[in-house]
């Protein structure tokens, strides 16, 4: 009701006006009156107008009028039109089928009364170029291409049959610059660019060895010699896209799953093959599109990745760091001392436990274990016995613990030099000593045990003679001589290896026990038995 009721004033307000001064209000002329151009190319409408001196201008706007002579009005806030309220000039960009139709300049006066001139301006919007149509119209305003690569920028540009283009180029959009420099003048680019102008509405552009400093906005324009007016076509921006590799999470615990994406600045085709590299070596992982999948994940797979279009590989993205979080491993305890060989009683040893964990073990225990008696020696990677000896000797191991758990080393003992051997010394001592003394205690039990029990001597029994350590079998060569008033017995002799001197009497010959090196078996005293 109230644009009804507006129009109706408007109506009113023009014909009293007309009726008044004999002429319209607003007088708008255009130029051109008709103007056919291509899809997505772009247009300029021009207007001048004349306004009668009892108005006085406030804005100015544009409309298109459909087939019902319903207009529509074009905002300025609109992406793909641009113009000034206070100027009768329209710009718009990115051309489509419907925006064809009749456009109007109208005027808003100070006193807010609308005015609208008489006709308007008519555009057509074709898809082909063809008999007296203008303009520029591109495949696609936006391309993304990968660093190496050639690109194809398909364009088509129309003019009228009766026109003659004198010069065309492709240009760089750059404000800052005053004068537009063809792409094929410019030492970054003459070598590597070129118009694909097989036929005369051909104005494609062919990129090589795109660079990542060729990402920006490009142009192409037309001039023709009776208009003598440039037409230029709408942007199209170039993107050469930054690979990089993004994770659902760059620490992880092993046996959990992290996944990799490799982003880029701008939509590659959907075909594009990725390949992953860790380490800069391609990957064990099978990647689906641009992710890479790591389920479950182990230590093995900590380290740095990268990613690359498949064919481009010598563009690879930054590397990412993937840490792995492990509990301690391999933990095992050293008996460090300050010198090569043995360990001998009194020395400082130091016991030091390693492990391998991640992240860093952040306790280590170290207890000795005597039996079934476990004593805690204290915290820290090392502890120093300062006086080594049999009494401290036993099983040593450690435990090692990070935030994700511990590990138990292996037992390890401290060896002390000599403390073997002198178990086969002593062991050697009492054989001698048994041997010494047995050879004695035979004769004198075989002397007793002829004499009659009614002589109340003290005799060894037998229990008594076996009571001994080492027994002996009956020697017949001890016994008593009966012409003699005194025993004569003949002892055994025992020599020690290595030496020809009798120890024990003119009788017996002892032989020392040798003991050998570890690679030998300890030998232990002969016995001989003879009669002098």
């Amino acid at each position: 009701m109230h644009k009804k009721m507006h129009r109706i004033r408007c109506i009113i307000l023009l014909l009293y006006t007309l009726g008044l001064h004999g002429q319209p209000p607003l007088t708008v002329t255009y130029s051109p009156q008709n103007i056919c151009v291509l899809t997505g190319s772009v247009v300029v409408l021009n207007c001048n107008y004349t306004l009668t001196p009892d108005y006085s201008f406030r804005s100015g706007y544009w409309c298109k009028i459909d087939g019902q002579k319903h207009p529509t009005c074009v905002k300025a806030s609109e992406p793909r039109i641009e113009y000034d309220s206070r100027e009768c000039r329209v710009k718009i960009s990115n051309l489509i089928p419907s925006d064809s139709g009749v456009y109007e300049y109208r005027i808003i006066t100070a006193k807010f009364t609308y005015l609208q001139g008489k006709d308007g301006v008519s555009l057509s919007v074709s898809a082909t170029p063809h008999k007296d149509c203008w303009g520029v119209s591109y495949s696609s305003t936006s391309f993304c291409v990968l660093r190496g690569s050639t690109v194809d920028i398909p364009c088509i540009y129309g003019f009228p049959t009766d026109q003659t283009v004198t010069k065309s180029f492709w240009y760089r959009e750059d404000k800052k610059r005053k004068v537009l420099i063809d792409l094929r003048l410019e030492e970054d680019y003459k070598s590597r660019v070129e118009h694909l102008s097989t036929e005369e509405h051909n104005c494609t552009l062919r990129i090589r060895d795109v660079r990542e400093t060729d990402s920006g906005q490009y142009r192409f324009r037309y001039v023709t010699k009776k208009t003598k007016e440039a037409i230029s076509g709408g942007l199209v921006t170039i993107s050469v896209p930054d690979l990089q590799v993004s994770m659902t999470a760059d620490t992880v615990t092993e046996g959990g799953n992290v996944t990799l994406t490799c982003d880029t600045s701008c939509n590659l085709k959907a075909d594009t093959s990725f390949i992953w590299y860790k380490n800069t070596q391609p990957t064990r992982h099978r990647a689906i599109n641009n992710t890479l999948h790591l389920n479950p994940v182990s230590s093995e797979d900590a380290g740095s990745y990268s990613c690359a279009v498949r064919g481009h590989e010598q563009h690879q993205s930054p590397e990412a760091a993937l840490d792995v979080r492990y509990p301690p491993r391999n933990t095992t305890v050293l008996v460090i001392v300050d010198h090569l060989g043995e360990i001998v009683l009194g020395e400082s040893v130091n016991l030091t436990c390693r492990s391998d964990a991640n992240p860093p073990v952040h306790t280590y225990t170290l207890y000795r274990k005597t039996g079934t008696q476990i004593s805690l020696l204290g915290g820290g990677q090392s502890y120093i016995i300062a006086n080594i000896s049999y009494e401290t000797s036993g099983l040593y191991y450690c435990v090692a613990q990070n935030s994700v758990g511990e590990q138990h080393s292996a037992a390890v003992s401290v060896p002390i030099a000599g403390q073997g051997s002198a178990k086969y010394v002593a062991i050697g001592i009492l054989v001698v000593v048994t041997l010494l003394l047995l050879p004695g205690l035979l004769c004198l039990s075989r002397r007793k045990s002829s004499v009659p029990p009614t002589t109340g001597s003290t005799t060894f029994s037998q229990q008594q003679a076996d009571s001994s350590h080492n027994t002996l079998t009956s020697n017949p060569s001890c016994r008593r001589n009966a012409e003699a008033d005194n025993d004569e017995c003949q002892y055994a002799s025992v020599k020690f290896k290595g030496s020809d001197k009798a120890e024990v009497g003119p009788y017996t010959d002892v032989q020392h026990p040798h003991t050998q090196t570890a690679q030998d078996d300890t030998e232990y005293a002969s016995v001989n038995f003879f009669r002098p």
